[in-house]
């Protein structure tokens, strides 16, 4: 995707009449960036670009594969807001770099798939199973483990979501925990089968936040309501039309038409942000501290920021 953006801007440079107006240039713009993901369900991103135009604002989105280094960049002012995994978000944000949850993001949008000789988690004892590490995905599937009685007892692979289908088509490992759209693409193509929808653990769908620096919303509160309402907006856009999520996953992900249907049945694009999202987030801080991938609770007066939605 850098080498694309590399090229699209060398041959639009090349191109460039000699006389370009100063709005044409995007000069009268303000640049933002903004840290997302190689999922769906950050699908509502791609969205947000021209409906932050008329408000005078550029924005680029910037990929990343690793989500908390996505968050790091966050943190850091590399990137001024982001789509972020609660989890790496909680991580981060109880390390000494204050972060906050402006709204909900999206619910759900992974999955549990296995080999098709794979019929219980008690089959996976001594076998390999894919997942993201530090990832709300590696939470539940702990959870699910513990209840099994097999945690400890199943090898964890850790790689990137998009990563994971080909070694369980190849055998590698036994099972994946993977996200949108690539849960779809292993089970449309008949590499593996549901294992386990990942919704009944003490944090249910909870997944995504849409998050920025305490820095970033201090220092200009009204780009972040700007931010936040371009993502309320794209967010309800999405879930009251699932063509624009198909759309967009054939489009931005190169899937076909029926991966991208079968990935949209698992994404509940929600930016409600009031009592239930909370809960689910505080519980999935207490899974975390059982699992000792969280040292303690966020102070969440100053990390949950939710007015603006």
């Amino acid at each position: 995707m850098l080498r694309r953006h590399i090229l699209a801007t060398a041959a639009a440079s090349f191109a460039a009449p000699a006389i370009v107006s100063r709005a044409s240039l995007g000069q009268n713009l303000r640049k933002v960036k903004m840290g997302s993901a190689f999922t769906t369900t950050t699908n509502a991103a791609f969205l947000m670009p021209a409906l932050l135009k008329p408000e005078g604002i550029d924005l680029e989105l910037v990929m990343f594969p690793s989500l908390v280094q996505r968050m790091q960049a966050v943190a850091s002012g590399d990137v001024d807001i982001g789509n972020g995994g609660l989890s790496a978000t909680m991580q981060v944000a109880t390390k000494g770099f204050p972060m906050q949850v402006l709204a909900n993001g999206c619910d759900g949008g992974w999955m549990v798939l296995a080999q098709p000789s794979i019929n219980s988690f008690k089959d996976l004892v001594g076998k390999k199973i894919a997942v993201q590490n530090g990832s709300i995905g590696l939470v539940s599937l702990n959870w699910k483990l513990k209840q099994e009685g097999v945690y400890g007892k199943v090898e964890m692979a850790f790689m990137d979501n998009q990563d994971q289908p080909i070694p369980l088509m190849r055998g590698d490992v036994a099972a994946i925990c993977c996200f949108e759209p690539y849960a779809a693409l292993a089970e449309q193509n008949g590499w593996g089968k549901r294992l386990w929808v990942p919704y009944d653990s003490p944090m249910g769908k909870t997944n995504l936040g849409f998050v920025a620096s305490e820095k970033f919303v201090k220092a200009d509160p009204d780009l972040t309501r700007k931010m936040v309402q371009a993502h309320v907006k794209a967010t309800q856009k999405m879930a009251s039309d699932s063509s624009i999520a198909i759309e967009t996953t054939i489009k931005q992900f190169k899937m076909t038409k029926e991966v991208a249907e079968l990935s949209t049945k698992n994404l509940f694009f929600s930016a409600e942000s009031g009592a239930p999202f909370v809960s689910g987030l505080k519980s999935l801080a207490r899974m975390m501290m059982e699992d000792k991938m969280l040292e303690k609770e966020p102070d969440w007066g100053s990390f949950l920021n939710l007015g603006y939605v």
